[in-house]
């Protein structure tokens, strides 16, 4: 088996623990061989004969020899312990040191319970046949092999009769062998998909019960229980019967062995001595081959364990580091973006020949319409991903020859993911940043707008954060990970969506940091509210992959193009600074496409109309199939829209954000909703219901008889 060679190459490494243990090993076997040979002798040379002295010479040597087996034993067990855990810690390291420089990618096509059988179950295993496993195979083999050699030296015709017999031990394991490693396998791969559930319900325990999906949860739990009892019991009949058939072979062994024996003593070819060592040391060869082949389960379990982690050690990151790397000064220049083209796949290119330069003290926003590319090309500023095409370089350095140490140092990404670790709010604060003060974490906070939450607490500072922050609001965990960031000091900051969890004043106190930070950092931000970066230096327009426009606020809206567009769909709305009331100007209303052509006072009764709503992330507003009697327009926030797709599930056909609307139909007529909307961030919405809209368009008839000639021409 492959993972024999492993092992014996990694045992080479320490070649003094190994020459201990092989010499061990010699001993004991050599000792467990003999002892049976000594009946030979005990009977034929001393009993026999009545011969103290010889009897007194043969009791001494094996005395001597039993001393010195326990001495090799002790000395054999040291080096043991020592060989197996290093060997184990080191792949240990190895596999957490290889799973740390992997790319994204890796970690889209692994779940988290893919990763964490490899590390407890498979390792388990691979732990197991290093200390216990591996040694036993050595000693049965070579106890079985210098057992032959004492078996012939006694009698070759009836060492030759039982190794005939012996092929009876083998056949069965070997027809066996199949079938067991397809059930170890199905059995891995059980463990693996329970596992991602358990992760899945442990941490998405609020969206669970906000959708009420308990029941399919439990439902898709016990499918995946009821696999691991299915290939558990073909794995456990497997082993059994593998082990089952070589003792069955054993005993019909015993009685030809008697069979025959007996015939040879009648015949004097082989004394009575000579047959009872001959018989006992059958017995415990025998015994030696039985032990192997009850090893054959757990060989399988092994060369399995192994290959799955020889699987992941295999995938090499795509983003790799530079056999140099060049280290980046600690001053920023500029970054640039040439001519790059970058798809996450081989169908689509997310990116498309995008070029800009960015210079040291420059205030710069990405904005677009979702899927524009804006984040994309965050993350390659980043280095998550290497272009397809083109070059990404910092200070003129390529991104892809640089040190990953210094560009960490020199830039910090904030995402709207916010990934907080289990311990104290200190510790993540100044967690790998042993150079900050204690007084530069609280300004820090202080500047993030948490440090008054922080006080507030029991604990203050040393409170302990679980369940990576789902035991903090989102906005407390945006706002940490702000802080963490600008503890740090980084010459760049890049920032994706950071508002998008935080509430209008908290939102306004974070943009007026930004703008403060300006004097000395570099600040590229992602954001689909523009009302945020209307200050920034240089605002760059993504659709569809490409940049399609850049420059100012002013300028951009004076182009009258996307831009200006977006942001006549965004303005318009109020919002109170707690977040939990908004309103709509007449102007907005009049710019939506099915209140177009209603008199302006008409649609100041319309606007006294809309109500506020709030929702939760994951929060499902309307739900496909379902009667709907609402109109909603999105006043902050981000949905995705999702439909049922025959055959393939429910699938995402558009992301709607800020002053996008759905759901119009509904004031017209009493249909069923045509797809799901679910929440992607906490948002903020404004709706009138059909009962509310009917009562004024009964006093108004021309606002009904407008609605109803708008949606007609556009369904």
């Amino acid at each position: 088996m492959p993972f024999i060679k492993t092992i014996l190459r990694h045992f080479a490494q320490y070649k003094l623990l190994s020459a201990i243990f092989i010499g061990s090993i010699f001993i004991e076997i050599a000792y467990s061989v003999a002892s049976p040979l000594s009946l030979k002798y005990l009977v034929d040379e001393a009993f026999m004969p009545k011969d103290l002295h010889a009897f007194i010479f043969i009791l001494s040597v094996l005395l001597s020899g039993g001393l010195l087996n326990i001495c090799a034993s002790a000395f054999g067990d040291y080096s043991l312990g020592k060989l197996s855990g290093e060997m184990i810690r080191k792949m240990r390291s190895e596999l957490f040191d290889h799973m740390q420089k992997q790319s994204l990618r890796f970690y889209q096509r692994f779940k988290v319970g893919d990763l964490v059988t490899r590390f407890a179950a498979d390792m388990g295993a691979m732990e197991k046949v290093v200390r216990i496993t591996y040694p036993f195979l050595m000693k049965e083999t070579l106890s079985v092999t210098l057992g032959l050699v004492m078996l012939f030296s006694i009698n070759w015709k009836l060492t030759l009769a039982m190794l005939a017999g012996s092929s009876l031990m083998f056949i069965g394991p070997k027809l066996l062998q199949g079938r067991a490693e397809a059930a170890n396998t199905g059995y891995k791969e059980a463990q693996e998909h329970f596992a991602n559930t358990i992760d899945e319900m442990v941490k998405g325990h609020k969206t669970i019960k906000g959708l009420h999906l308990q029941g399919s949860i439990r439902d898709r739990a016990r499918k995946q229980i009821n696999e691991l009892l299915t290939f558990g019991f073909k794995l456990h009949m497997a082993g059994a019967l593998i082990e089952r058939l070589p003792l069955t072979a054993l005993l019909i062994l015993n009685g030809i062995m008697i069979g025959f024996g007996g015939y040879l003593i009648f015949n004097d070819d082989i004394t009575v001595g000579g047959f009872m060592a001959f018989f006992t040391l059958f017995l415990s060869v025998g015994q030696s081959v039985t032990n192997l082949s009850v090893l054959i389960p757990n060989l399988i379990d092994s060369s399995i364990s192994f290959r799955r982690v020889k699987e992941i050690l295999e995938q090499q990151p795509d983003v790799p580091d530079a056999e140099n790397p060049v280290p980046l000064s600690s001053s920023f220049t500029s970054i640039q973006m040439d001519r790059v083209t970058f798809g996450y796949n081989d169908e689509a290119n997310q990116l498309k020949e995008v070029s800009m330069r960015i210079t040291e003290g420059m205030y710069v926003a990405f904005v677009g319409p979702s899927g524009s590319g804006k984040s994309t090309a965050l993350q390659l500023l980043s280095r998550f991903y290497d272009p397809n095409q083109g070059a990404i370089s910092i200070n003129d350095c390529d991104l892809r020859q640089a040190s990953e140490a210094s560009l960490r140092k020199l830039s910090t990404l904030v995402t709207q993911d916010t990934f907080l670790f289990n311990a104290s709010i200190r510790d993540n604060l100044l967690i790998n940043n042993e150079a900050a003060t204690e007084a530069e974490m609280i300004e820090a906070a202080k500047q993030a707008r948490i440090h008054d939450t922080i006080v507030n607490w029991s604990d203050g500072y040393d409170t302990q954060i679980h369940h990576e922050g789902g035991s903090l609001s989102g906005g407390e965990r945006q706002r940490l990970s702000i802080a963490r960031a600008l503890l740090r000091k980084p010459k760049l900051l890049l920032l994706d969506e950071v508002t998008s969890a935080l509430d209008p004043a908290t939102e306004a106190d974070i943009n007026e940091l930004i703008a403060q930070s300006r004097k000395d950092k570099t600040i590229i931000s992602v954001t689909h509210r523009l009302a945020s970066v209307v200050h920034a230096d240089v605002i760059y327009v993504f659709k569809d992959g490409r940049i399609i426009e850049s420059g100012t606020h002013q300028e951009l809206l004076d182009q009258k193009g996307e831009y200006a567009n977006l942001w006549e769909k965004q303005i318009g709305f109020h919002l109170s600074h707690d977040g939990l009331h908004a309103t709509v100007d007449v102007n907005r209303l009049a710019k939506l496409p099915f209140f177009q052509g209603i008199e302006t006072a008409l649609l100041s009764d319309i606007a006294t109309l809309f109500s506020t709503d709030t929702c939760k992330e994951g929060e499902v507003i309307v739900r496909e199939g379902e009667e709907g009697n609402k109109c909603y327009i999105i006043v902050r926030g981000k949905f995705e829209i999702v439909k049922n797709i025959p055959d393939k599930g429910e699938i995402r056909v558009a992301v709607l954000q800020d002053g996008d609307h759905f759901g119009e139909i509904a004031l017209l007529r009493n249909t069923l909703r045509n797809a799901t909307v679910k929440a992607l961030s906490p948002a903020v919405l404004l709706s009138v219901r059909r009962e509310a809209f009917h009562q004024l368009t009964a006093e108004y008839p021309q606002i009904l008889q407008t609605l109803q000639q708008t949606l007609l021409s556009r369904m």
